[in-house]
């Protein structure tokens, strides 16, 4: 066996010696960046601990369903003036990964471990085919053996805040308190209206039936004060938060976790969608994506004529009728919206740092928990006991006149989510790079590095701020057990370009994936852009993944099934047949990619 029991690395995890790995690297092409780096712990004697020296604050931002490209830094249109000036003194990573849907991904940044390992191998009943959710590991919710990010930097002096969206359980254990939060105000859905209504996405089998559950300081709410808007809000929360530890004189963690721009698509000031409505109308989003790549091109992002496709059921534009062209256009606007407010409101937040003299010496990150979603209102009816519960609980639906508004229940659809992945195929839940390739900002404390712009285009993943933070903190390597990530902090800090190692799997719902170096080797069903079988993808010439290169690489695909497989085994994966995954992928693919045209009262496929 190459894997110890409890594994401490990427490389481990992924059941190679480094001497497996640096085989494996001189049987790949030229084009490959390399497998074999350094591991975690030969890396330690790059990174200046932060021991006796000040502690910085810690601000980790996360949004819900950002696309790759929304943000101006990353090529969107949409104004984000604070986002980008943030940019403009941060690390801004262009491989920077997460798990393809939002619970997983919360897991792996709080608890450090791959999602299976801490109970989020299934999400909301949903499960790989032939996976009982009694199967350990499959649980939903968080469970298994873990130390959370709050409990180990509050046992390292720190005053620890949690704010926003949870999505992890409301169950002993499973709470932020129980995480080590001293301070919480928490949404443990997944997803709400932004408005003082607080309807959820659909239906609870228990009470409250229709409305999420909003948890302050480890009680429940029992209602938001009628002048709550979610994005605002939780910005008023974590300001009040941070400046608590002005009195106590500790240095803070804040998770701040927005549903901005989950849907429903909710706006706090609608003059803003009018303001966007004028520039998406009569926009085909063939253009629209087009300008984005041409933006990535010019901020260095992405090398000029990297080949892309779109989502396979996509209909060229002037195929749709004008009112669904106006349909789409106004859903875009409406996202727009909401992401402009959310850059406000994290504005808001960095200048009241600034104000209080806290920004120089806290790290701020910023990341999306995966890409921007491609599914519709219509495929929460499937989660939906009840034939009229959106009717009743969203009367606005189909209003593109109301879009925004308490009510209403807007989304961007697969047309505008591959938009907003870019050059990068597909979107959320999916293994592809539209799935899990998501935008990511680090700014460093003052005196730790560069404190201007840079590109890093090295691979990254959402299990790797984990020991980042640690590292920053002063906490001893090797302290917490089973961490999968590795220190950002050599990358952040210009002594190193690399994190760890380029290789890491997933597996989503019995789909899989494996990435070493700038080889990934992926199975998705066909329904949602694969072939039913293995594809093997070079991700340095063909970051869009139009091109399988299996037949012409087979020993490097048979490197990486091995490596999958290894990796399955120690992080205690499920494995589900293709043949199982490929039968139910049609139904799948019909529900997650539903339009639901405000024109029509029939709903229709795309």
């Amino acid at each position: 066996m190459f894997f110890s029991k409890k594994p401490s690395s990427r490389l481990a995890l992924a059941g190679l010696s480094l001497g497996a790995s640096a085989l494996l690297v001189g049987t790949m092409s030229a084009c490959t960046s390399g497998a074999g780096g350094p591991s975690s712990t030969s890396r330690a004697s790059n990174s200046a601990g932060a021991q006796g020296a000040q502690q910085p604050n810690i601000l980790m931002i996360v949004m819900d369903d950002l696309g790759y490209t929304d943000l101006g830094a990353y090529g969107g249109e949409t104004e984000t003036p604070n986002l980008d000036a943030l940019a403009n003194q941060s690390a801004q990573f262009t491989d920077f990964h997460a798990s393809p849907l939002c619970a997983p991904t919360r897991a792996e940044l709080l608890t450090g471990q791959d999602r299976h390992m801490v109970g989020l191998g299934s999400m909301e009943g949903m499960a790989p085919p032939g996976v009982s959710l009694e199967t350990p590991g499959y649980k939903g919710s968080l469970d298994g053996d873990f130390t959370s990010i709050a409990t180990t930097l509050g046992k390292a002096g720190y005053d620890t805040y949690q704010v926003g969206k949870w999505h992890l359980g409301m169950e002993t254990g499973q709470t932020p308190k129980d995480l080590g939060f001293d301070q919480n105000f928490t949404l443990f859905d997944a997803g709400a209206s932004y408005f003082p209504d607080a309807k959820r996405l659909f239906d609870r089998p228990a009470q409250p039936f229709d409305t999420v559950i909003y948890n302050q300081n480890g009680k429940n709410l029992d209602k938001v004060p009628d002048n709550f808007f979610a994005t605002r809000s939780y910005t008023d929360e974590m300001i009040k938060m941070v400046d608590h530890s002005k009195d106590t004189g500790k240095p803070f963690f804040g998770y701040l976790a927005y549903t901005a721009p989950h849907d429903p698509l909710h706006v706090e000031d609608k003059t803003l969608i009018k303001k966007y409505a004028d520039l998406y109308l009569n926009k085909d989003y063939a253009a629209l994506r087009d300008a984005r790549i041409k933006s990535m091109v010019d901020k260095g992002l992405i090398k000029d004529g990297t080949p892309t496709r779109w989502i396979d059921r996509t209909p060229k534009w002037d195929t749709l009728t004008p009112e669904q062209q106006k349909d789409l256009a106004y859903r875009m606007a409406t996202y727009a919206a909401v992401i402009h407010e959310a850059d406000a409101q994290i504005g808001r937040l960095v200048t009241h740092l600034k104000e209080t003299g806290k920004y120089d010496n806290t790290l701020i990150a910023v990341v999306s928990d995966n890409g921007a979603s491609a599914s519709t209102q219509v495929m929460y009816e499937n989660f939906s006991k009840q034939p009229d519960w959106f009717k009743k609980n969203y009367p606005k639906i189909g209003n593109i006149d109301a879009y925004g508004e308490e009510g209403s229940f807007a989304s961007i659809g697969f047309h505008s989510a591959q938009v907003a992945s870019g050059p990068y195929f597909q979107a959320k839940n999916t293994l592809f790079e539209g799935g899990t390739r998501v935008p990511a900002l680090i700014k460093t404390p003052a005196g730790s590095g560069p404190a201007d712009h840079r590109v890093v285009n090295t691979f990254a993943h959402m299990t790797d701020l984990y020991p980042t933070f640690m590292d920053y903190a002063g906490v001893k390597e090797g302290s917490v057990p089973n961490l999968l990530g590795n220190t950002a902090r050599p990358v952040l800090e210009g002594t190193s370009d690399k994190i760890g190692t380029d290789e890491f799997g997933w597996e989503h719902f019995g789909h899989r994936a494996y990435r070493s170096g700038d080889w990934k080797l992926i199975f998705t069903p066909t329904p949602m852009g694969g072939n039913g079988q293995y594809q093997l993808f070079n991700l340095a010439d063909d970051p869009g993944e139009t091109k399988d290169v299996i037949n012409e690489h087979p020993d490097v695909a048979k490197d990486l099934e091995a490596k999958w497989d290894a990796f399955a085994k120690a992080n205690n994966i499920a494995v589900v047949d293709f043949a199982k995954v490929n039968e139910v992928a049609p139904k799948a693919a019909d529900r997650w990619y539903m339009m639901d045209w405000a024109t029509e009262t029939t709903r229709v496929g795309g």
